[in-house]
């Protein structure tokens, strides 16, 4: 990760804390090639500059239980947009809600135990239609092919593997 506007010792830092963030800052030193205190005053540095915001875990739990993640991209009618939000923000299916450039546009990120919990949920979002919903999209994801926040990487799918895999479990 490069980030214009800093020195080339602070993008090395930024570098190592990006998928790493628990170092120390002597093993930070360590790689960048500075003093464990030179580590702390940039970091402290890059903190108050707002380019580090925190230092986090991040855990997905959609990954350890089966389920649906999904999508949902919806339009209100203004006087309702921040109501929509609420009631978003409200469920426990709904992990991240945006505010999108258009009309009143609001796009949203969920996690469902199962399809039927999502249609229940999506179910519930349609009688709010009454309420100011000029549009409503829910789709559901297939496979994630990049994440940077959760570090996954996109693999190509070799269509020809997993049949072959699939057709020796079957028999």
């Amino acid at each position: 990760m490069y980030i214009e506007g800093l020195d080339e010792l602070d993008n090395k830092i930024i570098e190592v804390i990006k998928d790493q963030a628990r170092l120390s800052y002597s093993e930070i030193g360590d790689r960048v090639g500075i003093s464990r205190i030179s580590v702390r005053k940039r970091m402290d540095a890059l903190e108050k500059k707002g380019v580090i915001q925190g230092y986090k875990t991040v855990i997905d739990s959609a990954r350890a239980a089966e389920g649906v993640r999904f999508i949902i991209d919806l339009e209100t009618l203004p006087d309702c947009y921040e109501d929509m939000a609420a009631y978003l923000a409200g469920s426990p299916y709904v992990r991240r809600i945006y505010g999108m450039s258009g009309d009143c546009a609001i796009h949203a990120e969920g996690f469902a135990s199962n399809t039927r919990n999502l249609q229940l949920f999506v179910n519930a979002l349609y009688r709010q239609a009454s309420k100011g919903i000029r549009r409503l999209n829910c789709k559901t994801v297939l496979t994630v092919l990049k994440d940077m926040d959760g570090g996954i990487g996109y693999e190509r799918y070799q269509e020809s593997e997993h049949m072959e895999r699939d057709g020796e479990q079957q028999n």
